[in-house]
């Protein structure tokens, strides 16, 4: 038998090694092929080698292996580590996709899961900041705005990493818009003005700055730097046809009217931003912003007198919040409600909504909400003290309490109607030195005015409208001849705010660093937490009171 016949039959016909006999195989017609008289070197395999293309890796394989062989380009190791990169980079953008899908479909809950598995296997830092942007506003809807703050300075550190202006606009976004809600207005305000700064295509994400620096504004006490900032954002929304940014327009427009008392076009906002949750286009939107404009129909509606409608969108909304498990939406909701009983006179049932609005306020870190049912709770105590059902000690230290917080927040209007309120309750003291001063405290506090007249705003339910310079004035000195069409220069000759001389703008002040809130800084002891009963109580409370009205 020849070389050649045992070759092909036997390793090429498929036989098996160990069928082999070692006289076969040394049996060659060709000793040349092979010497077997002068052994060979045996390289035995080692699994410490580590492949390189460096000269080190060279050195080491031709050591082992001999001269003739060349290293391989990478190791196998290194070729199953890309792989597997690629492959988690590729599950990663898929969950991402996946979370969006549930996340539009109300499946709030499962889609952040899915985001923070997701967040495991991302490698590229685009993909990343937008993974962190969708944690970010999800843990925003569902209240937990510290958490949020964290995704939020996570993004700020890769659109560093990427020195990307449009990145970072966004990061500084999504700080101001958290550090308004936990009640730091000063640094929501900076924030806002970097934001700004970095934009610079002006589309939605522009529109989203003015629409914070407006509520921020609003929150402070400066309404005209607020109407502002809310027709700059319906410029943008108007411009970039985003139905999600017009309704929160017009959510914060209502907002503006009904603390200057304009029920009407607070009302006629509201019902314009319920509208645009309702439409065609509502599928468009998530159901967050839908609550907010219930919520906002529901206070303007109660400004304007009509509990009945005011309770059944209150109703509304907290059936909402309950089922998105919106905790933040829940406290406001809860809030509003005690703005119904007490305009009803049922003060036992408004300082109990007031006391689980503060008790969901304080869980969650949302000073605002907080500030907005504490200030509920003390008109509430006011008109128990001025019937004289419960005595001046407690009004005096709820209130002062409360302007603590209005300080540390900055809430102006808040502030001096607290001044106000301690003012009285120091006169039914007898203490009339300290009634003085509250009453100094408060007149140093500016309050609105009309920019033609000069003429105190807010003071009594009056219609109101604004200039195309933004200032506001009463209805009744508004000029006739007066157009949107016309331009800041044409409307500054009929507002006597903008014919003022005005010192030269400084240019605004850098961020301050982010920084991580303590998990207790609000000066009111231990939150409570937030029952089951409590939701159940307040549903049935509604429930009776609609049952109650039919009949």
């Amino acid at each position: 038998m020849s070389w050649d016949s045992i070759e092909s039959r036997d390793f090429l016909g498929g036989v098996p090694a160990h069928q082999l006999s070692a006289t076969r195989l040394l049996s060659s017609p060709d000793p040349s092929r092979h010497h077997l008289d002068e052994p060979q070197e045996v390289y035995p395999f080692s699994e410490e080698f580590r492949g390189g293309d460096g000269r080190n890796g060279a050195l080491r394989w031709g050591a082992r292996f001999g001269p003739d062989h060349r290293p391989p380009a990478a190791g196998l190791l290194d070729c199953f580590r890309a792989c597997r990169s690629r492959l988690d980079q590729y599950l990663a953008r898929r969950k991402i996709e996946r979370g969006v899908r549930l996340y539009g479909q109300n499946e709030q809950r499962l889609a952040v899961k899915i985001w923070l598995s997701a967040l495991r296997g991302v490698r590229h830092r685009s993909d990343k900041f937008a993974l962190l942007g969708h944690l970010y506003q999800a843990h925003m809807d569902f209240g937990k705005y510290r958490e949020s703050l964290e995704f939020a300075n996570s993004q700020l550190s890769i659109s560093e990493e990427l020195d990307s202006a449009p990145m970072r606009a966004e990061a500084y976004l999504n700080l101001a818009r958290a550090h308004q809600t936990l009640g730091g207005l000063e640094r929501a305000l900076s924030y806002a003005r970097q934001a700004l700064y970095n934009d610079c295509g002006g589309g939605s994400t522009a529109g989203c700055v003015h629409l914070t620096v407006a509520h921020v504004s609003l929150e402070m006490g400066a309404f005209s730097k607020a109407m502002d900032g809310f027709q700059k954002a319906l410029a943008v929304a108007q411009a970039q046809n985003d139905n999600t940014l017009l309704l929160q327009v017009y959510v914060g427009l209502s907002e503006l009217w009904r603390r200057l008392r304009d029920t009407e076009r607070a009302v006629a906002c509201a019902a314009r931003a319920c509208d645009l949750g309702r439409g065609p286009r509502s599928a468009d939107l998530n159901t967050r912003h839908h609550r907010s404009a219930l919520l906002q129909m529901a206070a303007a509606l109660r400004a304007r007198g009509e509990l009945g409608d005011a309770h059944d969108y209150c109703n509304e909304a907290l059936r909402l919040a309950s089922v998105a498990e919106d905790q933040g939406c829940y406290a406001r909701a809860v809030r509003i409600a005690g703005d119904v009983y007490r305009r009803k006179c049922d003060v036992g049932k408004a300082l109990r909504h007031y006391e689980v609005a503060m008790g969901a306020g304080q869980a969650l870190g949302d000073r605002l909400a907080q500030m907005e049912a504490m200030d509920g709770a003390a008109r509430c105590l006011e008109a128990l003290r001025l019937q004289g059902r419960i005595c001046n000690c407690r009004p005096l230290e709820f209130n002062t309490r409360l302007l603590e917080v209005a300080n540390t927040v900055g809430a102006k209007m808040l502030v001096r109607r607290v001044y106000l309120r301690l003012a009285d309750i120091y006169t039914g003291l007898g203490d009339n030195e300290a009634a003085a001063r509250q009453k100094r405290a408060a007149a140093a506090l500016a309050t609105p005015a009309c920019a033609r007249c000069r003429e105190p705003l807010a003071d009594r339910p009056e219609p109101l409208a604004s200039l195309p310079c933004a200032h506001i004035v009463h209805h009744a000195c508004m000029p006739e001849p007066c157009s949107r069409r016309s331009t800041r220069s044409a409307g500054g000759a009929e507002c006597a705010e903008c014919a003022s001389p005005r010192a030269p703008r400084a240019p605004p002040p850098a961020p301050p660093a982010p920084r991580t809130l303590p998990s207790r800084d609000f000066p009111f002891g231990t939150p409570p937490t937030l029952r089951e009963s409590d939701l159940n109580s307040i549903i049935s409370d509604h429930s009776s009171q609609q049952a109650t009205s039919s009949v």
